[in-house]
């Protein structure tokens, strides 16, 4: 399905997105709380990264790669430089409310990365936190 249209707001400041940027980790805990450990950049033998936990309950979550998402990082309505977005419309929230004719009670979240996005339902603000850690082999 094509998006003709997209909107979205950034969460987090405008620091850059390095290409090789990634999800490090995903954890959804029985509660439906998800967090998301996103390493932005290295430095030598530490990693600097965001943590992101979207409080419960994560209504659904999907992992999106280049081509994927292509029709949003292609459109004027997307914000360049944060890892953090919420979708304001023509993501995939509302692509889910045309194809399940209704209304789903939730708002459209991306972690946005180099390498690929995490597209998260959830209806609070996620709460967001820099983090550090040891690089894997340090």
């Amino acid at each position: 399905m094509k998006s003709n249209h997209f909107t979205a707001r950034a969460l987090l400041p405008a620091s850059g997105v390095q290409s090789n940027s990634d999800i490090s980790s995903l954890v959804l805990d029985a509660q439906g709380e998800l967090v998301v450990n996103v390493a932005c950049s290295s430095d030598g033998d530490m990693v600097r990264g965001i943590r992101i936990v979207f409080q419960a309950p994560v209504a659904g979550f999907r992992f999106l790669d280049g081509l994927d998402l292509h029709r949003y990082v292609h459109t004027k309505g997307f914000p360049r430089g944060t890892h953090l977005i919420e979708v304001i419309d023509g993501g995939w929230l509302s692509e889910e409310k045309l194809l399940q004719d209704s209304e789903l009670d939730a708002r459209e979240w991306m972690v946005v990365t180099g390498n690929g996005c995490l597209s998260v339902f959830s209806s609070e603000e996620p709460q967001c936190s820099e983090i550090t850690w040891a690089a894997e082999g340090a």
